[in-house]
């Protein structure tokens, strides 16, 4: 990770394919807590693991999850 990473920011985990984003909760020795945002998760990932994004990538990805639970109901 590059960048610097505060908690608060919201991320996606490059060994996971963005599968998610994560608020980080906690930084700690080159790794953080991670908090899910549209699913109830909590992680821990290594900082190089992490990509930062913004709120545009969380709409996204709420989007993308109300649309399946749609096909679900």
């Amino acid at each position: 990770m590059k960048e610097f990473l505060a908690i608060g920011d919201l991320v996606i985990r490059k060994s996971h394919d963005g599968d998610l984003v994560f608020k980080v909760v906690s930084l700690n020795e080159g790794t953080a807590l991670l908090r899910g945002i549209c699913a109830r998760v909590m992680a821990d990932a290594p900082l190089n693991d992490l990509v930062k994004v913004d709120s545009d990538y969380e709409v996204m990805q709420e989007e993308h999850f109300e649309a399946l639970k749609r096909k679900i109901v």
